[in-house]
């Protein structure tokens, strides 16, 4: 009989950002079935998901949870930024390794946490490469940038701010809301006082949709460029006033476009149809649970250090986002950032980010 082993799962499953968690746990839940029926490890996997709410608090309890059970062998998640900064100390004192599929923040690969992976870019990567596309390619001269004071969005607009002012643009406002909000009539006031020709949105859903409409009311007309915590619902849209865009760049793979992401995109939407072309870091979930399965297969599932070595030492994996290679640091090695329009409604890809700027230089 096949001795079982545990994968835990810390992943949001309830509030703002379970849409997205959901989504993330049925993609790791396929890794795991399909390494299991497949029936040629030497042990059975068992998935294990908690909900860490996308909170401090939530990250960390999870990640007691799991470093105090020796039967979980590896971790995929914390899904955010915020959970991740909290848990990545404890995974890193009991030598658990943990990949996450959608967690950014460009700290979480600086503090020598050789238990941290992640299969997505850093924001020092989507940061960097959206000022560069908002300058080179959309041509933004005055810029107003706004955040949410979060572990995703104030990291992202200083980096995309910093780099865009080195590319000549000027920063003509740099402002933070709070989570939670859902009225800005001072913010709107600067940002319209500032005369920007293009507003960078470090703000996800709730906040960036309610921005998005106060300002287009408050007679704001710029294009907004958004990150990818905003792209799948198109929360930047203001049908009702007709203006360029929203731009937004994208750190995940769209699961409808990539040729890697053709299997896993099958596979899902048989299992999960009514989620069948969700592309918010599914692809990234469903690699990390089979980069982290790999791995046990390697090591043969004996213990957590050994696991590790394994994860770190990733080359080249063949993943539905793409072949992924992790740095020493546990970043993922040349990252692509898609860059997007919406026009008429719809969500047009205009090409990467590198091959845009590149295009714009040969003009």
């Amino acid at each position: 009989m096949k001795k079982t082993v545990r994968i835990g799962h810390s992943v949001p499953l309830s509030g703002e950002e379970k849409v997205h968690g959901i989504a993330a746990d049925h993609a790791v839940e396929l890794a795991v079935r399909q390494a299991n029926e497949r029936g040629d490890l030497p042990f059975q996997i068992e998935l294990v998901s908690l909900d860490d709410a996308c909170t401090s608090e939530g990250g960390e309890a999870v990640a007691r949870q799991f470093s105090t059970d020796p039967a979980v062998l590896g971790v995929v998640g914390p899904f955010n930024s915020t959970p991740a900064q909290a848990a990545a100390p404890i995974y890193h004192q009991s030598r658990l390794v943990h990949i996450c599929p959608a967690a950014s923040n460009p700290n979480l690969t600086r503090q020598g946490w050789d238990t941290f992976f992640r299969v997505v870019a850093s924001d020092e990567v989507q940061g960097r490469e959206a000022a560069r596309c908002a300058v080179r390619f959309v041509g933004a001269r005055r810029i107003a940038v706004l955040h949410d004071h979060s572990a995703f969005g104030q990291p992202l607009a200083e980096i995309f701010a910093d780099e865009a002012h080195k590319h000549g643009a000027e920063i003509v406002l740099f402002e933070g809301i709070q989570r939670g909000q859902r009225h800005f009539p001072d913010a709107v006031q600067r940002v319209r006082a500032a005369g920007p020709d293009l507003i960078y949105f470090g703000l996800i859903e709730a906040e960036g949709s309610a921005m998005a409409h106060e300002l287009r009311a408050g007679g704001v007309l710029a294009p907004y460029l958004g990150a990818d915590g905003l792209k799948p619902s198109r929360y930047l849209e203001t049908p009702e006033v007709e203006v360029v865009g929203p731009y937004y760049t994208s750190a995940c793979a769209d699961v409808r476009r990539y040729p890697s992401a053709a299997d896993f995109r099958r596979s899902y939407a048989r299992s999960f149809p009514d989620l069948a072309d969700y592309t918010i870091y599914t692809a990234e979930a469903y690699d990390a649970a089979n980069i982290l399965i790999e791995a046990l297969r390697r090591a043969g599932a004996s213990d957590r250090e050994t696991v590790r070595e394994q994860v770190a030492r990733t080359q080249n994996y063949p993943g539905a986002s793409g072949p992924i290679t992790f740095s020493s640091t546990g970043d993922r090695l040349n990252p692509i950032i898609d860059f997007y329009v919406v026009r008429s409604g719809e969500l047009v890809f205009l090409g990467t980010t590198v091959d845009l700027v590149r295009s714009d230089c040969e003009q």
